[in-house]
C-alpha cells in the first residue's frame, strides 16, 4: 500500500502509538484524521504531524463515537485506511475489577473499534486498509492485565475475521501485537499499577515510534498479524508449545492493588 495522498484516520492519536503513527504516515505524504478525547493534545499531535484535520471524541460514548463517524463521512467522502490506536490497560484481577472500569475498557479496546469500522467501511475504496493495535496480551494471557488480554484476544479474533469478510474488496486487515511499549499507557490506566517485580523486566521493550515504523511496513507489504518487536514471536511459540510452563512463570507476577 502507498500513503502519498492518502486519507487515514487514526484514533488515541493524542500520545503514544497513534501520535507516532500521524508523524510517521505524514512523514509518507499522507493526510490524516485524528482523534482522541483531549484537544489541547491533538493539535499538538496535528502541529507534529505538519497539519491534519481535528476531531475531538470519547470512543466509550456511544454519541460521540456516532457523531465522529458522521463527521468524517460529511467532510470525507473518501477515506483509504483506518487505525485503531484507542486503548486503556487495567491492572487488576478479572475478579477484583471494578464492573463500570471493566465495561469502559471493553468499550474502547473492542466495541468502539468494530463500531468505528461498521460505520466508515462504506467510505474505503478496495484496496483500502483496517489496522488495528492490539497487543502481545492479545495472544497470551496476562495474569496482571486479565481483562485487557480478553479485549485484545476479542480484536484480534475481529481482525482477523474481518480480513476473510474484506477478502473481496482486497481491503488489508493489519493487526499489530506489540509487547512493552515505552508509552503514558501505564500512567493511564483505569485501575491497579504494574507488579513490582514485572517494572524493570524490558527485554521485549519498543518504542511507540518503532511500532509506527512497523505499521508502514506491514501495511506496504500486505501483512497480516506482525508483532513488535519481533523476538516477541517466541514468546508466543512458547506459551502455545508449552503453556503450563509460561502460565507458571507467569502467577508470579502480582498486581498491586490501588484503592
Amino acid at each position: 500500500m502507498q500513503f502519498r495522498e492518502k486519507t487515514f484516520l487514526i484514533t488515541g492519536a493524542s500520545s503514544g502509538i497513534g501520535r507516532a503513527c500521524a508523524a510517521r504516515f505524514a512523514a509518507e505524504g499522507a493526510r490524516l484524521i485524528l482523534t482522541s478525547r483531549r484537544r489541547d493534545a491533538l493539535e499538538a499531535a496535528a502541529a507534529q504531524a505538519g497539519g491534519a484535520a481535528v476531531i475531538p471524541a470519547d470512543l466509550t460514548d456511544a454519541n460521540s463515537a456516532a457523531s465522529l463517524c458522521e463527521r468524517i463521512c460529511a467532510d470525507f467522502p473518501r477515506l483509504d485506511g483506518i487505525v485503531h490506536s484507542a486503548g486503556v490497560g487495567l491492572y487488576a484481577p478479572s475478579y477484583d475489577s471494578h464492573p463500570d472500569k471493566a465495561r469502559r475498557l471493553l468499550e474502547l479496546n473492542f466495541l468502539a473499534p468494530v463500531e468505528i469500522t461498521r460505520r466508515l467501511l462504506p467510505q474505503i475504496p478496495d484496496g483500502g486498509a483496517v489496522v488495528t493495535i492490539s497487543s502481545v496480551a492479545g495472544k497470551i494471557p496476562l495474569p496482571w492485565l486479565n481483562l485487557y488480554s480478553a479485549s485484545k484476544y476479542a480484536l484480534n479474533a475481529f481482525s482477523d475475521g474481518l480480513r476473510i469478510e474484506l477478502a473481496e474488496r482486497r481491503i488489508g486487515v493489519l493487526n499489530v501485537c506489540p509487547c512493552y511499549v515505552e508509552t503514558p499507557f501505564q500512567q493511564n490506566v483505569l485501575q491497579g499499577r504494574v507488579p513490582a517485580n514485572l517494572a524493570g523486566d524490558r527485554m521485549f521493550k519498543v518504542t511507540a515510534e518503532e511500532c509506527a515504523e512497523a505499521v508502514v511496513n506491514g501495511l506496504r507489504n500486505g501483512k497480516r498479524t506482525i508483532v513488535v518487536p519481533r523476538i516477541g514471536w517466541l514468546l508466543v511459540l512458547a506459551a502455545r508449545l508449552f503453556p503450563a510452563t509460561v502460565h507458571g512463570r507467569m502467577a508470579q507476577y502480582k498486581p498491586r492493588r490501588v484503592d
